[in-house]
């Protein structure tokens, strides 16, 4: 449990820290709506912080300094804002949808640790603190699709997408789960190889009434991609398999953002629910991934 708590406070503390650092490097830049969009997100950070200090005192534990636990932290947390700090191209849009990701990291990191935990008050904390991940994501949601409608009232350039329609956005969705699912069931068949029935069931099971069925249909009978072949062929162990069965997803996710930079409307809830139900799915895949 004291484990627990320092990760919990390490994750709010740094966050808060590396928004509060972000608004001064855009204020510095002249981006002043992306430097407000982070102070939003700082002031919201210091709320969890205070909230995650009211939990430790419920379950009776000290609230250590966070900088003990941040080598425990999943490195992705920082890795998202490095890769997009020194991009020109970052919105306030841009920062909520990086925002959410993180977000849905940190309820990924917390289910795996309630999943991996072998003691029933810390399984039970854990999965408390995942399902407050969930909520914050929830909200960044509302904020990033505000700052989404706000930008393109405003005519700040986004990046265009050939699909203008929800018929499009089917057409795409049809190919590419086609696709993951043929690279699944490739994959499945070779955790099956190497003797691992229990993380074949999973993936075979992932996308079970969520995928169309003519998806389903199509990803029965389609191979996977050359590459992917090799690499699933290469493989001897259970984790870069996982790895591989999540790259689709991941492409589609990257796909999905580009169209919602250009829909509005019909479109737009369409491809968010899309959105969604792909991030779903890669943090299921996450949390059977054990850590490299």
């Amino acid at each position: 449990m004291p484990t627990l708590v320092g990760i919990a406070a390490a994750i709010e503390q740094e966050s808060a820290q590396r928004y509060a650092a972000l608004a001064e490097l855009m204020d510095a830049r002249g981006a002043a709506a992306t430097a407000a969009a982070f102070r939003e997100m700082h002031q919201e950070e210091l709320r969890h912080v205070e909230a995650v200090a009211r939990w430790a005192k419920s379950v009776a534990e000290p609230v250590a300094s966070p900088a003990g636990f941040a080598w425990l932290l999943p490195p992705e947390l920082a890795a998202s804002w490095d890769e997009v700090v020194g991009s020109a191209l970052l919105t306030p849009y841009r920062a909520f949808a990086v925002a959410v990701c993180n977000e849905q990291r940190a309820f990924a990191y917390y289910s795996y640790l309630a999943a991996h935990a072998t003691d029933d008050r810390v399984r039970s904390e854990a999965e408390k603190l995942a399902a407050e991940e969930l909520l914050h994501a929830a909200a960044l949601r509302r904020w990033r699709r505000l700052a989404w409608h706000r930008e393109r009232r405003e005519g700040i350039p986004v990046v265009s997408g050939s699909i203008e329609e929800v018929a499009g956005l089917d057409a795409l969705l049809g190919r590419s789960w086609a696709g993951i699912l043929a690279c699944h069931r490739a994959v499945a068949a070779r955790l099956r190889e190497i003797g691992d029935a229990d993380g074949a069931r999973f993936l075979e099971a992932l996308t079970a009434g969520t995928v169309p069925a003519a998806a389903v249909a199509a990803g029965s009978t389609a191979d996977p991609a050359v590459a992917e072949r090799e690499a699933i062929a290469a493989s001897t162990t259970s984790l870069p398999l996982m790895v591989i069965a999540q790259r689709p997803l991941e492409r589609l996710a990257d796909q999905l953002e580009t169209v919602l930079d250009s829909s509005q409307g019909e479109l737009f809830d369409a491809t968010v629910a899309a959105i969604d139900t792909t991030v779903a799915m890669l943090s299921r895949i996450a949390l059977k991934t054990p850590p490299s």
